[in-house]
């Protein structure tokens, strides 16, 4: 049941945050009411633990190895973010582009320290969950640098809060080195991209958010710490269209009532099915010439 809870918690923080970008245009981001946000929700993600139980260990350990570290990965990144807006020096671009550097070198020496749990975590592993990923454990492995346990053991683990500033320091990364490029005058998004081809959606754009949804819900990207506001963002940068506000796009799909939830994803299904089917029934005859 917390993992079901949690899930819909997460779910309201995504869309408010959402809310707060859409009421939030401006070129440089306050972080304080974002950090706010990831506040309120990770007490409330807090009482929802305390005050419940998990069916069994294996509930506890995907909620301290997956769910608990995408709401605390949010609240450190924008911790991190407002710390580095404060200290970021005023100067010309050579300082900026120099403390922007430093930053990210920073990130790296963490990931290197934190290397062993880094691996793990990426490789999909599981045979140390037991050890990482579950309150009130004796040992953890010899590998794993100073844990962090915080002042509640009930709502701790070894592992949980390094993997979500391993998350969190991702995205502080990219960040910085969006800054950097910004500096550079280039558009980071085109620096990264090899073909210079413009690509344009030209179907509905309804057919996208089916699309961003189901990358979302299925943890595909970024090991499901992607939100549907930052998919959705993307393939609007990709494809040169405006979709809007995703949880209300969302709401369109789910008020249907004739056509299929996911009408766009099953035409997709249709389509590869047949291509496959096509494949297998066309067997060339063979030559005895």
């Amino acid at each position: 049941m917390i993992l079901i809870a949690a899930t819909k918690l997460f779910e309201e923080l995504l869309e408010t945050i959402e809310q707060l970008e859409q009421d939030n245009r401006e070129a440089i981001i306050d972080p304080v009411p974002y950090l706010k946000t990831a506040n309120h929700f990770m007490n409330a993600l807090q009482s929802l633990v305390l005050t419940g139980s998990f069916d069994d260990q294996q509930e506890e350990i995907l909620f301290f190895k997956t769910v608990k570290p995408k709401f605390r990965s949010l609240q450190i990144y924008y911790l991190t973010l407002q710390d580095i807006t404060f200290k970021k020096p005023k100067g010309c671009k050579k300082i900026l582009k120099k403390f922007y550097t430093d930053e990210i070198q920073k990130i790296c020496s963490f990931r290197c320290y934190n290397q062993n749990l880094v691996n793990y975590y990426y490789s999909g592993a599981t045979e140390m969950d037991a050890q990482l990923f579950l309150r009130k454990v004796e040992e953890h492995p010899h590998w794993l640098l100073k844990p962090k346990l915080e002042r509640d053991e009930r709502f701790s683990t070894p592992a949980d809060y390094l993997v979500a500033k391993i998350l969190a320091m991702e995205k502080i990364q990219l960040y910085l080195a969006e800054e950097i490029v910004k500096l550079e005058g280039t558009n980071f998004t085109e620096n990264r991209s090899v073909d210079k081809k413009e690509y344009r959606w030209t179907g509905e754009a309804i057919n996208l958010v089916e699309l961003a949804y189901g990358l979302y819900y299925t943890g595909e990207i970024n090991n499901g710490n992607a939100g549907i506001a930052e998919i959705v963002r993307l393939f609007e940068k990709i494809f040169n269209i405006a979709i809007g506000k995703p949880s209300r796009r969302f709401s369109e799909i789910k008020q249907r009532k004739r056509l299929s939830k996911t009408k766009y994803l099953d035409q997709m299904k249709t389509a590869i099915d047949k291509r496959i089917d096509d494949d297998d029934e066309f067997v060339p005859r063979p030559n005895f010439r």
